[in-house]
């Protein structure tokens, strides 16, 4: 396949891409065009920049609709490579941002709209790029096509002293980060002297250290983003300190960005030995701290934005056992893309019913805030309860089987050196301690208090959010190849 038509085939692929991309770039443009005047009217501001969010969305998704699967394309010679793989991540991508989008119509900064919306639409453009790429830099610049709008993002959902700090904090730790990751890219170039992943991955062998290094230091860039220890001291804080919509986005986008970019990196089901003896271990460790660490930590939390953060972190440390299940050949990845899904439904809507309970005047940053609100708003109450049914992972909701089948892929292992079956015990150990936190916060929705006012403010959009995700966390129990 000559140049041009790998170009003609990638631009093909890329068309819902290029719309979120163009879409999101025309959105921030709006700004320089929008007054803020005496006759500033925030609800029609809000209303047409949301629709015009959905409506390029919309587009994206029937674009990639009418394109139809990536199966088969599969391409390792371009930047680029679509398969079943890229097609997963850009699902993702679709789901998270479609339910952003409808927490984001009543939560959007008011003065940063265009910003805003276009920041995040552009987020939305780079996941999939990162599930499409097949060459090192095409990864590197969606990486950071994701982290830099994050920064904007970060920045305008909440201007007091605590929303800059996390701000802040986040973007420093990012290009911190994201130095470790550009060094493990260079020696993954200076070894194999290509920066195709194809080529790349076709070089891991036991004897080459510095390849071994290479993987060790973008999987520590990697860490960052996906919020797993020791790169995770950031989480707590910046959920603490920004918008409720804000926690929900840091909570799931940047994690699959993250979980995309290292299936890519590493492969799949087919590292070689001397690969699978770096990186395995590696990822062993990883998984088991970050579970311990988060669960731990959240336990001893009463207020609710960090218990949320270190849950965060748990779960993380269960993606990292999927991922694990996958290079030892035990899984496929729709281990990995289920649970990612699973987690976008019960995770964005705690979030959403947490916003439309803000929303109303009500109170959830600490536990107690949340003290008989059951009798004060009942829907979102149920929504809350759902969700954290799910996270605990019982029967009758998604969180159940994601949790299983990674358990499952974990424990298939029986080779006498893969540690796996420990592994699964202590993932079996830590969701019965996180089952703990999380039914704290569950008992405390209907404890009886002496103010049981009704918070009759509406907002339908999150309204629509938490309906979704809480009709999915359920549906998907009953249909888990849906996921």
């Amino acid at each position: 396949m000559d140049l041009l038509q790998v170009i003609k085939t990638s631009a093909f692929h890329l068309i819902p891409e290029l719309i979120l991309l163009i879409g999101g770039s025309l959105l921030m443009c709006a700004s320089l065009f929008k007054q803020n005047d005496a006759y500033f009217d925030v609800h029609r501001q809000r209303t047409g920049y949301a629709l015009l969010s959905f409506g390029v969305l919309f587009a994206a998704i029937v674009a990639s609709l009418m394109r139809g699967d990536l199966a088969g394309v599969t391409d390792t010679w371009g930047l680029f490579r679509f398969d079943a793989s890229a097609l997963a991540a850009e699902r993702l991508s679709f789901l998270g941002g479609f339910i952003l989008l409808l927490m984001s119509w009543s939560t959007a900064p008011k003065h940063r709209l265009p910003e805003y919306y276009g920041s995040l639409l552009i987020v939305l453009c780079a996941i999939p790029i990162i599930g499409a790429s097949n060459d090192l830099v095409t990864t590197f610049l969606g990486l950071e096509l994701v982290s830099i709008p994050t920064y904007v993002l970060l920045g305008i959902s909440k201007t007091d002293n605590t929303g800059y700090e996390s701000a802040l904090k986040y973007f420093l730790l990012s290009a911190f980060a994201s130095c470790f990751f550009l060094l493990g890219l260079s020696y993954l170039f200076g070894v194999s002297g290509s920066t195709n992943l194809t080529v790349i991955q076709s070089d891991f062998t036991f004897g080459k250290r510095l390849m071994a290094l290479g993987l060790i230091l973008v999987m520590c860039g990697l860490a960052f983003r996906i919020t797993a220890v020791p790169f995770h001291f950031y989480a707590p804080d910046v959920f603490d300190g920004t918008s409720v919509t804000m926690a929900g986005f840091m909570s799931y986008l940047p994690k699959v960005a993250g979980f995309v970019a290292l299936i890519r990196i590493v492969g799949g089901g087919n590292l070689s030995d001397g690969a699978s003896a770096t990186v395995l271990p590696v990822l062993l460790v990883c998984a088991g701290l970050t579970m311990c660490v988060g669960n731990l930590m959240a336990m001893g939390q009463n207020n609710l934005r960090r218990l949320l953060a270190y849950s965060s972190v748990a779960h993380t440390g269960y993606l990292l056992l999927a991922v694990v299940a996958l290079l030892r050949q035990d899984a496929s990845a729709n281990i990995l893309y289920s649970y990612l899904a699973a987690y976008a439904a019960m995770t964005l809507g705690m979030f959403a019913c947490l916003g439309e309970i803000e929303a109303a005047g009500g109170k959830s940053h600490l536990i107690g805030d949340l003290a008989g609100m059951f009798y004060r708003r009942p829907a979102a109450s149920i929504g809350l309860t759902v969700a954290l049914i799910s996270l605990i992972g019982l029967p009758l909701t998604a969180g159940f089987w994601a949790k299983f089948i990674v358990f499952v892929g974990v424990v298939a292992d029986r080779r006498p050196d893969s540690w796996s079956l420990w592994m699964g015990i202590l993932m079996a150990v830590n969701a019965v301690v996180a089952a703990g936190y999380y039914y704290r916060v569950l008992s405390t929705l209907y404890q009886k208090t002496e103010n049981e006012i009704p918070l009759r403010v509406f907002r339908p959009s999150l309204f629509v959010a938490y309906t979704i995700c809480t009709v999915l966390t359920i549906v998907w129990f009953f249909i888990p190849a849906v996921m």
